[in-house]
């Protein structure tokens, strides 16, 4: 066996299209729409058995604020079939000497594997990595099975999806793809409203662009990567809710979702017509699974995501959750202040994200009685 840079394109995203535990976060240029830093010095790693890609991970380069060493990242991977497999020990053991060789101060994996799959932890720490809570990606996410009819996928949906989704439909909900500069503007403002609505980061709009670049149909043709369309529904002319989704092999993903805040369409039902649109066409490019990915980890009433979670269970499938992020630490003395500063201020965060769960779920409470005097004359003019 050999270990060594891969920067052969095809390969490597047709490795990553047929590996059981294969993502787009894994692809070759998932890195390319990050930064400067990470398209540069982020490091593709494989092992070759008689000349066979076996194991790959792609790291991606990443930096602390406070501090100016780096640490790599594996978004889903590695990916290698077996936990046993003396190829698993090769790559992480060249991903150490690699990244050790560029100052960073650990790696974190975060492994495509579903949590229950037996021996995948125990032969992590086997290798020397630990176990951390710190995920940089959500370890749980929504599954749907779209390889069954048309029919059948609306017959697992709850009733009133079902009914949304035609309804939709009949009050003039339209979907079209979005090729156009226009289509991207209309995007990203939707975007923007649903970050500050529901308080998430919204990116600037050169990395939705260059995902959308990166990820298109003619470089997916050329290098046998994901396919990313952005979806568009409208009604009456307008613009009301918009959708991005990736298809990679027999995959496909929910990557980003916007929804208008106008009053007169939030009724409409777009949000559904448009994602079930976005099933049809995963599943004519040939994906079997619909990955709704991200859902809360405990999915109860206040936590964070769980509207989403809520939101995406109605279309049926089943929650999957993946093992424990992993670290492999490189230098203790940056590693550990680092890890104490993170866990401090995850804490503040999730604590100030349920106060704003709470308050966005909590009922409206009912309208206190006016005294006899104060109320207002039927109809009255004023």
């Amino acid at each position: 066996m050999e270990a060594r840079h891969v920067s052969d394109r095809n390969a490597w995203n047709d490795f990553v299209s047929r590996s059981p535990a294969g993502h787009i976060c894994q692809t070759y240029e998932w890195p390319e729409h990050i930064g400067e830093a990470a398209r540069k010095r982020s490091l593709r790693l494989g092992v070759y058995d008689q000349g066979r890609l076996v194991a790959a991970v792609l790291l991606v380069y990443s930096q602390a604020g406070w501090t100016r060493a780096p640490f790599y990242y594996a978004p889903r991977g590695p990916l290698c079939e077996d936990a046993e497999s003396p190829a698993l020990r090769e790559l992480l053991s060249f991903a150490r000497r690699e990244a050790s060789r560029r100052n960073a101060f650990m790696i974190r994996f975060e492994p495509n594997i579903a949590d229950a799959t037996p021996g995948w932890a125990r032969r992590y720490q086997a290798l020397g990595l630990r176990a951390t809570r710190h995920a940089l990606y959500p370890r749980s996410s929504w599954v749907t099975d779209i390889s069954r009819s048309e029919d059948e996928l609306l017959a697992a949906m709850s009733k009133s999806w079902r009914y949304g989704i035609r309804r939709g439909i009949r009050e003039g909900v339209t979907v079209h793809c979005g090729r156009t500069e226009r289509d991207f503007d209309s995007f990203y403002a939707l975007l923007q409203r649903t970050g500050a609505r529901d308080r998430f980061y919204v990116y600037p709009a050169q990395l939705y662009r260059d995902m959308l670049t990166h990820y298109s149909p003619e470089r997916a043709a050329a290098y046998g990567t994901a396919e990313m369309r952005l979806f568009l529904a409208e009604r009456n002319g307008a613009p009301v809710a918009a959708a991005t989704v990736a298809v990679h092999g027999e995959r496909a993903w929910y990557m980003h979702g916007a929804l208008t805040d106008d009053a007169a369409h939030r009724g409409s039902e777009a949000n559904r017509v448009l994602l079930w649109r976005c099933v049809q066409w995963a599943k004519s490019q040939g994906a079997r699974s619909f990955d709704w990915r991200s859902i809360p980890e405990e999915p109860r009433p206040g936590e964070e995501l769980y509207g989403v979670y809520a939101f995406k269970r109605g279309f049926g499938g089943v929650a999957l959750r993946v093992m424990p992020s992993h670290d492999l630490v490189l230098r203790p003395v940056i590693y550990w202040p680092y890890l104490a500063s993170i866990t401090a201020r995850r804490s503040l965060h999730a604590w100030r994200r349920r106060q704003f769960e709470r308050r966005r779920t909590r009922p409206a409470l009912p309208a206190r009685p006016q005294p006899e005097g104060e109320r207002p004359a039927p109809f009255a003019m004023g």
